[in-house]
């Protein structure tokens, strides 16, 4: 059997769209991609739920134990997930 690394958004996806069947566990995955070009104005216009929840932001590439890497943040506003990002997007971190 052969193995193949996803990323965390995609297997969701997956799970969401593929196992979960029952209405009640439907479309409960929301998730709003971020990068460097990101225009948060345009994020929150395009998902207007990032100003009314609190949120979890964090990387998706794969990476072990992100969260005693200080690479989670958790029961964030859209403006802390700006914050966040500032100090860390396009930042070489050792793993």
């Amino acid at each position: 059997m052969s193995a193949k690394a996803i990323s965390e958004q995609t297997g969701k996806e997956f799970l969401y769209k593929h196992i979960c069947t029952s209405a009640a566990v439907q479309n409960r995955f929301r998730y709003a991609r971020v990068t460097a070009e990101t225009d948060f104005d345009r994020l929150a216009k395009e998902h207007p739920w990032l100003l009314t929840e609190r949120l979890v932001v964090k990387p998706d590439q794969l990476i072990k134990r992100r969260g005693k890497l200080g690479l989670v943040g958790v029961n964030l506003d859209l403006n802390g997930v700006r914050d966040w990002l500032k100090s860390r997007l396009m930042k070489e971190t050792t793993v």
